[in-house]
């Protein structure tokens, strides 16, 4: 939904003048006479006179003018250079957006003065060079999403420099964990255009750690162990999900290790538990878990047993 034109011509020139004159003691008591007879009344009348008239025209501008706009911000003019330009392989996406759009315009549909504003200032909002770690984020993202239905997409990218801060490694997560073949160099190809004169990158695919959870508790008398101990491993799915996971529901932090006290806290914090018993990492009793990359849940073997009443 568009958001409604303001309507700028809403003050005569007679209003203008007025709220000119009486604004006059707010920046000096010495100016009594506002008569118009008084030759600084007469500057104010043809101030006012000149702002009606530039109201009036701002208000009133053609929609051949934003059309003209369209096609400045496009870098285009005419259907046959639309054409010519939407021919382009490399073409960014959002130039090829408001190109498409500009194009339907050359070709006789008519459009709203709020749609071409709405075209033109997503162009002119939309990133194209990469240069903060949110702008290869985004980029990299951004590369596979108008892949079709059911081809593998970049559903997170993870941004770092590497130590010696030679270059900036992208690490890429998808769903389909068989085409990072296929992934890296198309979003290589995406970024290598839009980094700086000298930046370096290397597009990877991410490590995946494997680990195994054994979780022994216990549960109050009235609750039903199957329940609790599939709540359990749902918690922990969710919490080390490589998407949605971690503290900011962003995907678990790459290379983060992986403690037994966050385990124990999702254990305890479910409905039903008394408390927890014991929590094994690969059948290890150990209170911290490396993880190289991401964590790839191999098990989670979770045993509730009832308290004695």
């Amino acid at each position: 939904m568009t958001i409604p034109l303001p309507n700028l011509d809403t003050k005569s020139y007679e209003e203008l003048v007025d709220e000119m004159i009486s604004s006059i003691p707010n920046y000096t008591d010495t100016w009594t006479d506002h008569n118009p007879s008084d030759p600084g009344i007469t500057i104010l009348e043809l101030l006012s006179w000149i702002a009606e008239t530039t109201l009036y025209r701002i208000n009133r501008i053609p929609d051949g003018s934003y059309v003209n706009f369209l096609r400045l911000v496009a870098g285009a003019s005419g259907i046959d250079d639309v054409k010519r330009a939407l021919n382009d392989p490399y073409l960014d996406r959002s130039h090829r957006q408001i190109l498409e759009f500009l194009r339907e315009i050359e070709e006789g549909d008519k459009k709203t003065i709020a749609e071409m504003k709405t075209n033109a200032l997503r162009f002119m909002r939309s990133r194209y060079r990469a240069i903060t770690e949110s702008d290869f984020q985004r980029l990299a993202m951004e590369a596979t999403s108008d892949r079709g239905e059911g081809q593998a997409k970049v559903r997170r990218a993870i941004v770092y420099r590497s130590p010696d801060k030679d270059k900036v490694e992208i690490v890429i997560v998808s769903d389909d964990r068989d085409h990072y073949e296929e992934l890296i160099p198309f979003v290589k190809d995406y970024l290598r255009p839009r980094t700086l004169i000298g930046t370096k990158i290397e597009v990877i695919q991410p490590v995946y750690t494997d680990v195994a959870i054994d979780i022994k508790a216990v549960c109050h008398h009235y609750t039903v162990p199957e329940k609790v101990e599939d709540n359990i491993r749902k918690r922990i799915m969710r919490l080390l999900d490589p998407f949605t996971g971690g503290d900011g529901k962003t995907g678990w932090p790459y290379r983060r290790p992986l403690t037994v006290y966050e385990i124990a806290q999702i254990v305890e914090e479910t409905a039903g538990i008394k408390q927890s018993m014991s929590i094994t990492f690969d059948g290890e009793k150990i209170m911290i878990k490396d993880i190289r990359g991401l964590i790839n849940v191999s098990s989670i073997n979770v045993e509730v047993m009832k308290e004695d009443k």
